[in-house]
């Protein structure tokens, strides 16, 4: 599912669906945000499979898929973080002095 789900929903937003401002548009971003979120927490859970071709999940070798995700979290939470900072600093240099 998290392949095919992810090129299905990058299709969706290609086509623009979940643009605009009424209430079925908002409705269907928050589901495909969320769709999104559960397709790229079931690829980075087969990460060390791709890496390995065989099922190490419970091995030595299954920590990558663990590594995967906590680097991936963790650049996820500091863009979170950071975006009130970078909104501010552009809102700051495009203030007239």
């Amino acid at each position: 599912m998290g392949n095919p789900g992810l090129l299905a929903i990058g299709l969706c937003w290609v086509l623009g669906v979940g643009e605009g401002g009424s209430a079925r548009s908002v409705l269907a971003a928050r589901f495909l945000s969320l769709l999104y979120g559960a397709c790229a927490a079931l690829t980075l859970d087969e990460f060390a499979l791709w890496l390995n071709l065989e099922d190490v999940y419970w091995a030595k070798e299954g920590r990558e898929s663990i590594d995967a995700v906590v680097i991936f979290a963790s650049v996820l939470l500091t863009i979170l973080l950071a975006a009130p900072l970078v909104r501010g600093i552009r809102r700051e240099s495009q203030s007239p002095r």
